[in-house]
């Protein structure tokens, strides 16, 4: 199956599905306040990570949506994005600013009915400002915590298009499903999502990451916190130093890198090198900022569909070599 191989089928199940219109005005409240939509918008910012993907993939196209550095390349346009936006035969969105704070007077400009965020880093007062200019569907609990489900639901709500975004969550499911029933070997492992940071440790993520879940969700099991491991502030991460690297209990280890030659001096270190897991090769590294934003950063049903297939054949088979004896 190609990556977009989906995009006809969930266009087809979007036709099929029998939709109870959504009703405006629309209220969502998020942990930064309540967005009042008044009526079905029209003209859509973005955000923050993910929201613009979800909105391309409900039919609509966002007037203007962030520059990504991180896997967008020098246009900062994520590759599965600007693949829809080509196919969808318009004109490329605005690209907003690149900036960590939200480019209040280049949003302002674009006129928007709605601004969606689920997946940011707002703060109160940047909420606050960009309220002035338009409802601000914030995140639902935590700052850069949202899953990608709660993404595409509260697009969909904020769209008036719950009923798509009920079709596309369910399809992008069943479609995970059916890539991870290829590799049996997945079901019941246990693995560790591990981030080398630079500095003589790792960072390993914990089961209430969103993206540790993507694995749960399909069979794999999140490893125990390792002792000695120092949690982080938000309580779904913890340090790990190199020396102590080897005590991980894992069946496997996930990883990813930037780049190869970052993956290669990292298993080359002498407290790495020799760890049980990578001894016997249990390791399934993903390689590349695009495929890390697809499947560890970014995460949309988009996204899921430009990689999720290649993701899962490497720690499928990661997991086969982890159990063999």
């Amino acid at each position: 199956m190609t990556k977009f191989a989906l995009v006809a089928l969930a266009t087809m199940a979007f036709a099929t599905v029998a939709h109870a219109a959504d009703s405006f005005p629309v209220t969502i409240t998020t942990a930064l306040g309540d967005a009042v939509i008044p009526a079905k918008p029209k003209r859509v910012v973005t955000w923050g990570w993910s929201a613009q993907d979800v909105v391309l993939d409900l039919g609509m196209v966002p007037v203007g949506m962030p520059f990504f550095r991180y896997g967008g390349g020098d246009d900062g346009v994520l590759p599965w994005t600007a693949e829809a936006i080509a196919r969808l035969g318009v004109d490329m969105p605005v690209v907003l600013p690149d900036s960590a704070e939200p480019p209040i007077e280049a949003i302002a400009a674009l006129q928007p009915d709605v601004i969606i965020a689920p997946y940011s880093g707002l703060t109160q007062e940047e909420f606050d400002l960009l309220s002035n200019i338009a409802p601000v569907v914030g995140y639902p609990e935590t700052p850069w915590f949202a899953s990608w489900q709660q993404v595409v639901e509260l697009t969909g709500k904020a769209l008036g298009l719950s009923a798509e975004a009920e079709a596309l969550e369910q399809q992008t499911q069943a479609f995970m499903q059916a890539e991870a029933d290829k590799y049996p070997a997945i079901q019941g492992t246990v693995f560790a999502n591990v981030i080398n940071r630079n500095d003589g440790s790792v960072a390993v993520r914990m089961e209430e990451d969103p993206r540790v879940r993507l694995l749960v969700d399909l069979g794999m099991q999140a490893a125990p916190m390792t002792p000695g491991g120092l949690m982080v502030s938000t309580g779904t991460s913890y340090t790990l130093s190199y020396e102590t690297f080897d005590q991980i209990a894992a069946d496997m280890l996930v990883t990813f890198f930037d780049n190869q030659q970052s993956a290669d001096d990292f298993f080359d270190l002498s407290y790495i090198k020799l760890a049980p897991l990578v001894q016997k090769h249990a390791v399934a590294a993903i390689v590349g900022e695009d495929v890390i934003m697809a499947v560890g950063g970014a995460i949309t049903p988009l996204s899921l569909r430009w990689a999720f297939a290649d993701f899962i054949k490497t720690v499928g088979e990661t997991a086969a070599v982890a159990k063999a004896d």
